[in-house]
């Protein structure tokens, strides 16, 4: 995989690095209809590597015929790799493996099997396989900790009978040691949580359920289940940031506010810049659906 991830770059540089080769490629592009380009992944983003061969796939055509023709003066090993079959074929292939990953990043409990319906068409052979399973039971293991089985079952929106036994445990511990961090009887708030997954007390009439599709969960713990021993327990758990994005954009507005040149900026200061900064961005025109915008309580 990783020989055939650098040959295709070799491909893609070659192509538009030279003028004549992506002159003559966009001109056949243009010919068939196609305004595909061919495009290099991204070193930060693993998913790049699927877009270049989508890329490479689109204008395996053109980039055929214009390693035939003899004006694009196309060099030899270059153009041995176009022509190759085999090398089409195992982009092709991989291109089956690695799209539904791709696809699929953020839904990994549906990768596996994904994986495993494709894996028997692929040029694997079975050792290697094994060792793709393995890895994505890994990188599973990685991504889903007992705080997000804990923040599932917690968010009335989800139907919690999807949850393992081993993931209910882990849930239970996260919440009784967050009862201890914050101070409460922990022998309340699990009988407030095996009211609230028996629909008893409160949570008994559909109403209540109801409301939580109108508004976030952390907000719906708060707002009408307060008077509950599990509400602050809940609503601190459902604001926790499920992963490190917002700290990376915090980050980035921190360095763009404290730069070389405003360097005397106090710590205070640019606290205050950065808070504005971000909470400005809460007010700007929600044009298109972006998965960085806070959730909203409302429907306007």
């Amino acid at each position: 995989m990783d020989t055939l991830n650098k040959r295709a770059k070799q491909v893609v540089k070659y192509v538009k690095g030279k003028q004549v080769a992506s002159a003559t490629y966009l001109s056949k592009q243009k010919e068939k209809n196609k305004s595909t380009t061919l495009k290099l992944p991204s070193i930060t983003r693993w998913g790049g590597v699927v877009i270049m061969f989508d890329s490479l796939l689109e204008g395996k055509e053109s980039l055929q015929e214009m390693a035939i023709s003899q004006s694009a003066g196309i060099d030899s090993d270059i153009k041995k790799v176009i022509l190759d079959d085999v090398f089409w074929e195992r982009v092709s292939s991989s291109q089956k493996i690695l799209k539904p990953i791709a696809e699929a990043i953020a839904k990994i409990e549906e990768l596996k099997e994904e994986i495993q319906t494709v894996l028997p068409t692929s040029l694997l052979l079975k050792a290697e396989e094994t060792a793709v399973v393995k890895s994505l039971e890994k990188r599973r293991e990685f991504c889903m900790k007992p705080v997000h089985a804990a923040a599932y079952m917690l968010d009335p929106k989800y139907d919690r009978g999807i949850l393992s036994g081993e993931e209910i445990n882990g849930a239970y511990t996260v919440i009784t040691a967050m009862s201890d961090h914050l101070g409460l009887d922990k022998g309340k708030v699990l009988g407030s949580l095996a009211k609230y997954r028996t629909k008893q007390g409160i949570w008994k009439g559909d109403g209540i359920w109801q409301s939580c599709q109108h508004i976030s969960a952390a907000t719906w713990w708060k707002g009408l289940c307060g008077s509950e021993a599990l509400a602050p327990v809940a609503s601190i758990i459902l604001q926790i940031p499920p992963s490190s994005a917002a700290s990376e954009r915090n980050w980035s507005l921190f360095g763009n506010t404290h730069t070389k040149v405003r360097n005397r900026l106090t710590n205070v200061r640019v606290e205050k810049l950065v808070g504005i900064r971000a909470n400005l961005r809460l007010f700007e025109p929600d044009t298109e659906p972006s998965p960085t915008r806070l959730e909203s309580d409302t429907e306007e």
